[in-house]
């Protein structure tokens, strides 16, 4: 026992004396010289690591510190540095009030990199920048219920989405303008886009998780590329951090539509898939047999309740007296989504009264399987204080699986009331592979004390894929509600498997010079050359059953059948590879610019200059077989001057007033001057599809007024006004030609958009509230067909097609969009909530070729919630929850439904607008886990 007790003493002899002293804390208020709370300072004690960071309310707690003598530094973005000794006894409460440091301010948005994630820091780059931006931090966008950039950009002043058929946004319309009239950088250059058809970049592709902070310029400077009416949208990655940092995430979720009360989710194996067709793999002019084709990547399965998960991993640090920097980040999705839509296709018009007949509804299912990847790194040298030097890599890709049931009934064969009649069941399979690679060497240099130098190389890859996609259609016939019998049909409906890909390949060097002649006035010189190359593929193949298969199967009415349980026989053994769809393409862009800064007692910012593009564009069909007709060669050649200019009167160190001008340029699209030829079943609308080659570039007079106000650093308000001139827009519209009518781009007259803008926020201690609303009204007219007598005289004449104009606001633009976002910060306990509502209001969604029959997207709101809980030792347990009203999309015709339709649409009452579609996602939600050192 004795010898027990003394070897418990003599252990505890042992223990360092020093943990039984009293151990004490220090907090307090970080606060500017107005008593508002610098959220985001640190307040670190000198010579350590050891610190706090400032929260919303404006304060900081260090804890678990010994008695001593302490000197804490406090730092924050734009303001002068403080240091304050104590020597600590006591629990104490200090608090600090720091200057502001204007010159600091102006250097540290230009070039930081690490702070540039920070609530308050997108806020000072909004005050500083020359010209109208808009600023999503990292930080916001993190604590955001969003999972990739597009549903980020939604939540900015001015910008809603246009949606895919699995409730997807993927593409940006800002102020209104349709998304070809906006451009997407990564880092500050232009990257090139996987769309088939279009410029735009589909903003889905990129993970928010990869994000520093995105930043919306509305009104552009002469530095900056032209081609952009809407706005830009820059994409600025993470950045190599001051010190080490070490991220990583998981979470997983699902959606409610594919539960047991919802849709099965069907998918399909690709394993099997030939991404080559035979055509691509075998001489120009090879007959393909059966034997080059497998069924196996086209049978179904179903399943119920799929998860998602979401795992992302940065790693950053600097390195060598942080001369070296270096980041590394990485995202993967996968997520399940789709969609429950009922559709109607338009058909027989109605001369007496201007009415169009519904035709068909179609029942249809989608399940979309969405698999993300993204990768960068940046790695960064700063050689002195003069010279520094970047290379940036990112790959960022998309796949999706798609597959679409649908039941087709058109009306005149089928009986409503007594449930009978026939039915055509349509699936298609459809995958899409998109990839963007982009490697960006950049150099930064001091030439002398009043010389700089920035210039970047740039390659740029976008690549997209549809192998195999698969169209297979069935019979089915109805007898009182009843499957009476399937027919797979030898000579209708047809099956087809086609193959498309394409790529743009981008080279570019861009190049700037500024020389400050004196500390208030500079001059910047610049310019930009772009190399782009486009090749486009197309090849389909159509089938029919094999005869003896045919012959035996066609008793069997029994049972639906697979595509993969048939034998087929090849319908076209060369494919439809001689089309236009099959061309090269290439454009030659060189810029040079000339812009001027010029700083009028601290009170007036003006910025202004001219830049001038020059463009050649062409393409050269390839194949043309039996469209040897058509010219295969064609070219555009053009110059532009795009001038701009920019004033700020800066009424005190936290008002601003602002106006601006400048003009720029849209381009075609390669796919649009192609002189392709498609039918509606081979494209992604509902009419015949044809190409304009002698479609002219589009250019826009744009100004722009608003009013800042910054009450704190993380606070705003923003009011402002703009107005687009806009001369030969690029909008799709009907052509008849004979008997044909098709629906091509081509250019109209002139068009008008204009609107106000409101955007908010306001944090009420641990409360804030984010709001922002955008009016805007545009128009424009275009050709319609509309069907007359040929003599209104004489009933008995023939019907004809007529063209005709129609003045109607811009595709996509909605009058009243809106966000509101309620918010809850509390960094004592670690929680922060945010309750997030999205309204797009009633839009344009979809062109007819009818007379005042376009197809309107209903009023929508969206309602979203995200919440996170940290932890001490950087654990954060997080939720996402978006769509929780289950907000169904809702597509009309401004036409009142009658009494024969009420029965079939069961969307509303006689002289309500007729309903043409209607889409249910379900909620999707995701919970996870953070951990952050």
């Amino acid at each position: 026992m004795m010898n027990t007790q003394l070897g418990i003493i003599f252990m505890m002899l042992l223990i360092p004396l020093n943990i039984f002293a009293e151990k004490y804390e220090v907090k307090g208020k970080v606060t500017d010289n107005n008593k508002e709370p610098l959220v985001g300072a640190t307040v670190v004690i000198s010579g350590t690591t050891e610190g706090s960071v400032v929260g919303f309310d404006g304060s900081y707690i260090i804890k678990g510190l010994e008695p001593g003598e302490y000197t804490f530094t406090v730092s924050y973005i734009g303001c002068k540095q403080e240091q304050h000794t104590i020597k600590l006894t006591n629990n104490e409460e200090i608090s600090f009030m720091l200057d502001e440091d204007d010159l600091l301010m102006g250097e540290i948005v230009v070039t930081a990199g690490g702070i540039k994630n920070t609530i308050s820091s997108a806020r000072a780059t909004e005050r500083m920048a020359p010209m109208v931006v808009n600023v999503v931090s990292g930080a916001a966008i993190e604590l955001s219920p969003d999972l990739n950039v597009a549903d980020v950009m939604q939540r900015i002043s001015g910008v809603s989405l246009e949606q895919s058929n699995a409730g997807v946004g993927s593409y940006a319309i800002v102020r209104g303008m349709p998304k070809r009239y906006s451009y997407t950088l990564v880092n500050g250059v232009k990257i090139p886009s996987p769309d088939n058809k279009n410029r735009y970049v589909p903003l889905d592709m990129f993970p928010s998780e990869l994000m520093d902070r995105i930043e919306v310029t509305k009104a552009l400077t002469p530095d900056m590329e032209g081609d952009a009416v809407g706005g830009a949208m820059n994409l600025v990655m993470k950045n190599a951090p001051d010190n080490f940092m070490f991220k990583v995430n998981a979470s997983v979720g699902m959606s409610t539509l594919f539960s047991k009360d919802g849709i099965p989710f069907r998918s399909y194996s690709q394993n099997n898939t030939d991404y080559n067709s035979p055509h691509s793999k075998h001489p120009a002019g090879y007959s393909a047999s059966i034997n080059d084709f497998t069924n196996n990547n086209h049978g179904q399965t179903q399943s119920y309740n799929p998860i998602d998960y979401n795992l992302g991993l940065s790693v950053g640090d600097r390195f060598f007296n942080n001369k070296l920097g270096l980041v590394i980040a990485g995202n993967v999705q996968s997520l399940h989504r789709g969609s429950e839509t009922d559709f109607f296709t338009l058909g027989a018009y109605n001369i007496e009264d201007n009415t169009v007949a519904v035709q068909t509804m179609q029942e249809r299912e989608y399940s979309s399987y969405l698999f993300r990847g993204g990768f960068h790194n940046k790695l960064d040298y700063q050689f002195n204080h003069n010279h520094s030097i970047s290379l940036y890599n990112a790959y960022i890709y998309e796949r999706e699986d798609q597959v679409r049931e649908n039941n087709r009934i058109l009306f005149t064969n089928y009986d409503f009331e007594s449930k009978t009649g026939e039915v055509v069941h349509r699936t298609r399979n459809r995958t899409t592979e998109q990839s963007i690679y982009n490697s960006t060497l950049q150099g930064n240099h001091q030439l002398t004390a009043r010389w700089k130098m920035d210039w970047s190389g740039v390659y740029s890859m976008a690549q997209r894929i549809r192998p195999d996609q698969l169209d297979f259609r069935r019979r089915i016939t109805h007898l009182g509600g009843n499957i009476l019998a399937y027919d797979i049909d030898r000579y209708e409906y047809l099956p087809t498997r086609q193959w498309e890909d394409n790529s743009d390949r981008d080279l570019s060097f861009y190049i700037n010079t500024q020389i400050d002649l004196s500390s208030q006035f500079n001059i910047k010189l610049g310019g930009m050359y772009r190399d782009k190359e486009r090749e486009n593929n197309f090849v389909q193949y159509n089938f029919k059953p094999d005869t003896e298969f045919y012959e035996s199967a066609i008793t069997r009415k029994d049972r639906d059948w697979r595509y993969d349980e048939i034998t087929w026989e090849l319908g076209n053994p060369r494919g439809s590879s001689s089309n236009p769809l099959n061309y090269d393409a290439s454009e030659k862009i060189s810029s040079a610019y000339t812009q001027f800064k010029w700083d009028i007692d601290k009170k007036i910012e003006l910025v202004g200059g001219v830049r001038a593009e020059h463009t050649i564009q062409g393409y050269e069909l390839r194949n043309l077989g039996d469209f040897s007709t058509l010219d295969p060669i064609g070219e555009q050649e053009y110059t532009d001057f795009l001038p701009s200019f920019h004033a700020k009167y800066i009424v005190n160190n936290k008002t601003n007033i602002r106006t601006s001008y400048f003009r720029s340029v849209i381009r075609p699209g390669f796919f649009e001057i192609v002189p392709y030829n498609i039918g509606s079943a081979y494209s992604d609308s509902e009419f015949d599809e044809r190409g304009n080659p002698d479609l002219k570039r589009t250019l826009a007079n744009n100004i722009d007024l608003r009013f800042e106000f910054f009450p704190s650093p993380q606070d705003n308000l923003f009011i402002g006004a703009f107005y687009k001139d806009i001369n030969d827009p690029i909008e799709e519209g009907i052509v008849v030609d004979g008997n044909s009518t098709y629906l091509q781009p081509g250019n109209y007259g002139n068009a008008t958009n204009y609107g106000l803008e409101f955007d908010m926020t306001k944090f009420f201690r641990q409360f804030g509230v984010k709001a922002n609303y955008t009016f805007t009204e545009s128009s424009i007219t275009t050709d319609k067909v509309i069907y007359e007598r040929e003599d209104v005289n004489d009933n008995s004449s023939d019907i004809v097609a007529r063209e005709v104009e129609q003045t109607r606001p811009l595709q996509g633009q909605s009058r009243h969009i809106g966000n509101i976002s309620l918010l809850y910060r509390n960094p004592d306990r670690g929680l922060e909530f945010q309750l997030a509502n999205v309204f797009t209001g009633k839009r344009i969604a979809q062109l007819t070729a009818y007379y005042e029959k376009d197809y309107w997207q209903e009023s929508m709101w969206q309602l979203d919630f995200s919440a996170e809980k940290t932890f001490d030792f950087g654990l954060v347990v997080f939720l996402k929850a978006r769509n929780l009203l289950d907000t169904e999309r809702v597509w009309y015709i401004n036409q009142g439904i009658t009494e024969t339709q009420v029965d079939y649409e069961s969307q509303g009452n006689v002289g309500d607008n007729l309903v043409v579609r209607n889409d249910r996602y379900g909620r999707n939600f995701l919970i996870g886990l953070k951990y952050k050192f």
